[in-house]
């Protein structure tokens, strides 16, 4: 029996991932949250699942990746069919610079990456209140 995810994340980032991993751990969330290093990964994996139920709730992309960046990946899940549905959460150092962009080509939601450990625990309680329904934030 397959285990659906409700948050898939891309992060090329070791430290990032550490980090992230750590605050979803303190909101009892890690079992939620399955890891991805590339933008081809995320991929990968989503257009190998069975059927779409176990489509996750939420994506989390980074922006600034080696090789196919944040916006390249947004680009590709809006274009196809099979994935245009599920909600995007980019997030990034320079968000403001980048924000309008991603809006239009069709991220849901878009955060500042916090340089603080306190600031990416604030970002994973976000994350997992959009999943939960109880959405703290407004959707753009």
């Amino acid at each position: 029996m397959s285990t659906s995810h409700r948050i898939l994340l891309v992060e090329d980032d070791a430290d990032d991932r550490y980090i992230m991993h750590l605050a979803f751990t303190e909101l009892s969330y890690t079992e939620q949250v399955k890891v991805f290093n590339s933008g081809d990964d995320i991929l990968r994996y989503l257009h190998n699942l069975p059927h779409s139920d176990l489509y996750p709730s939420l994506l989390v992309i980074d922006f600034n990746m080696p090789g196919m960046n944040g916006g390249e990946l947004l680009m590709r899940l809006k274009m196809d069919d099979m994935l245009q549905d599920i909600p995007v959460a980019m997030y990034s150092t320079g968000m403001r610079n980048l924000e309008q962009k991603l809006k239009t080509l069709g991220a849901d939601y878009c955060f500042e990456k916090g340089n603080q450990i306190g600031e990416v625990y604030a970002l994973a309680e976000k994350l997992k209140s959009i999943v939960d329904g109880n959405e703290v934030v407004e959707k753009n």
